[in-house]
């Protein structure tokens, strides 16, 4: 019966309570939906952005925020390593600006320049690898894990084999962050390490991040409290000698041959005799005059070693004979040569060069460059790549999805079981103690799950059942609300049913089967529904009684995955796992609504 009646619908008052009832329905929806939308929103971030609470990311739409989040992610979060690339002085990344005006031929000198073979290979950082927390995989990271899937045929043996190395699963497969400006930093020979270099060789231009020995060099000169002072490829001032000699890494220094007397000196003074020295170096040198300068000094040995105590000793290394070669020194001798002179540089590039040292590398105008030509891949990078974290989870590592869709099935097929057939019981048969059962059903509604976690888990434990199936299934297979909302649909089914099936000499089983479990589909529908929520967000219970992790169920793994993971990623993991609910509500509601209002109008 209506509250308002029809002739007082079309009053002012009438309508005013209408009006404020719709509002009100409409800001309960809203508040619903904007924690939703702002969870949407949050899963499409990184740590750049993750605390804008914005329902529209703002990099969709704001390429100043695009270029800082493709900065923050090919410098793998790490903003250490993007001041060691470049000669800026920042806080963090949301405070780098768009590079000023230039004209095309900066960018384009400096792709000619990186693109010449003679480039080191250790000279440059891979960007968008394993950022410094881990919590997200970038895409390169992703790269590396198929290039080393493709050389071990897919086989995590053949990977343990190969790079004497166990892999639990290729979902963790990393490489590490390399420290090209650490003077302490170097490479171990081995063939995980060879590998990887065979896959940097390959990357591409835009992913690379060339390390600058003149940006290190200007904050060491910041931190000290010195003068600021350019770097030069010959060492004139004694700030730059001492930076040199003990803090810059070895790969940079050479040393001219014009001056190898020197090192044949240095090497005598600590072996005395040249058995010692081949005896570590293992090789077979028949004078200290012989052994070479190392052109090698990026991987550790014996001889890099003596190359840095070398270099590092004033008296033995006179400082005449010590070069630099580092990026930005090879730069501005290639727009030198290019060009002829500074000015003509500066005329080339539209920038005010006055001097040969005002040249920096171009490496940050580059970025940008790629960002406006990339555009529309970055922006799909970042609005796929949380997600795609998840996914590869699931299925790379671990059980989780075909355990859930085993335990949901079994779950359901024992609800639809069990519950009819205890229901159908007390509703066919007058039992004498039938009330003081179904009041034993509906007081287990009164105690919470978590209370009867320690004795299930303590009888499942004495069963020996721990870590099966059977031990989510059998605890949760009977539900006394279940049975109790079966008995009062099959009371209100006509009695004539049965007694005509009676007539035509009909079993139990097929009255139960054929009448009551054909007519009692809404309801089904539901208990079918409760059984397949409780098992899918089943976590507490499924990860106490499977702590093996090959029976974790998909919620166990997606918590897992949380506690590593950025808050992106756990927002996009919170979504893919609303996924089936959601599926199963939309092609199920008819059912479920059915379920809901016919009892109610029988």
């Amino acid at each position: 019966m209506s509250i308002i009646l029809q002739t007082e619908k079309k009053n002012i008052g009438t309508r005013i309570i209408y009006l404020g009832m719709y509002l009100l329905l409409a800001i309960g929806s809203i508040s619903m939906i904007y924690p939703f939308l702002l969870m949407v929103s949050g899963s499409l971030k990184s740590r750049i952005d993750e605390n804008e609470f914005n329902i529209i990311p703002k990099f969709v739409h704001d390429d100043k925020m695009l270029f800082q989040k493709q900065v923050e992610s090919k410098y793998n979060e790490d903003l250490q390593l993007f001041l060691q690339s470049n000669k800026q002085h920042l806080f963090s990344f949301r405070n780098i600006e768009l590079p000023k005006e230039h004209k095309p031929a900066l960018v384009m000198d400096w792709e000619e320049f990186i693109k010449d073979p003679n480039m080191p290979i250790s000279w440059f950082v891979i960007g968008y690898g394993p950022t410094t927390d881990g919590k997200i995989i970038q895409r390169n990271e992703r790269a590396f894990r198929e290039y080393m899937r493709e050389i071990c045929k897919d086989d995590l043996d053949e990977y343990t084999r190969k790079f004497n190395e166990p892999l639990q699963s290729w979902f963790f497969l990393k490489f590490q962050s390399e420290r090209l400006l650490d003077r302490t930093y170097l490479l171990q020979r081995s063939a995980f390490m060879e590998t990887f270099y065979g896959f940097k060789s390959e990357l591409a231009t835009e992913d690379r991040i060339y390390v600058s020995a003149d940006a290190a060099y200007s904050r060491y000169l910041r931190q000290t409290s010195q003068a600021a002072e350019p770097l030069t490829e010959e060492i004139k001032t004694e700030k730059l000698e001492y930076w040199v000699r003990n803090v810059l890494h070895p790969q940079f220094i050479k040393f001219d041959e014009t001056g190898k007397s020197h090192w044949t000196d240095f090497l005598k003074t600590k072996y005395e005799e040249v058995k010692n020295l081949n005896k570590l170096y293992n090789t077979a040198y028949k004078a200290f005059d012989e052994v070479v300068l190392p052109i090698d000094r990026v991987y550790a040995s014996p001889q890099i070693t003596d190359f840095m105590l070398f270099i590092t000793n004033k008296e033995m290394a006179p400082t005449k004979f010590i070069k630099l070669d580092t990026p930005v020194l090879r730069w501005r001798n290639f727009l030198e040569k290019k060009y002829g002179s500074t000015e003509a540089a500066a005329r080339a590039h539209g920038r005010p060069y006055k001097k040969i040292t005002d040249i920096e590398t171009a490496q940050f105008e580059y970025d940008h460059t790629m960002m406006i030509k990339q555009k529309s891949e970055i922006k799909n990078n970042f609005l796929t790549r949380n997600f795609t974290m998840v996914f590869e989870y699931i299925l790379l590592y671990g059980k989780g999805l075909s355990n859930t869709l085993i335990y949901c099935a079994l779950s359901i097929i024992l609800a639809l079981l069990v519950n009819p057939i205890a229901a159908y019981a007390m509703s066919r048969y007058q039992l004498r103690s039938q009330f003081k059962i179904l009041l034993f059903l509906i007081s287990t509604m009164t105690f919470p799950a978590v209370v009867t976690m320690i004795p299930n888990f303590l009888l499942l434990r004495d069963l020996g059942l721990l870590n099966t199936f059977a031990a989510l299934l059998l605890p949760t297979m009977a539900n006394g609300y279940s049975i109790f909302l079966l008995k009062g649909f099959f009371d209100s089914l006509p009695k004539e049913l049965y007694e005509a099936a009676d007539i035509d000499g009909a079993s139990e089983w097929n009255k139960f089967w054929m009448i009551t479990m054909n007519l009692s589909k809404p309801i089904l529908a539901v208990i079918a529904l409760g059984a397949f929520n409780g098992a899918y967000s089943n976590f507490m219970f499924a990860f106490i009684l499977c702590q093996d992790p090959d029976m974790w169920t998909l919620m166990v793994w997606l918590y897992q995955l949380q506690q590593f993971s950025s808050q992106g990623v756990v927002f996009a993991s919170l979504l893919i796992a609303a996924i089936p609910t959601l599926l199963i509500f939309i092609f199920c509601q008819n059912l479920i609504i059915k379920g809901i209002v016919v009892p109610t109008e029988k």
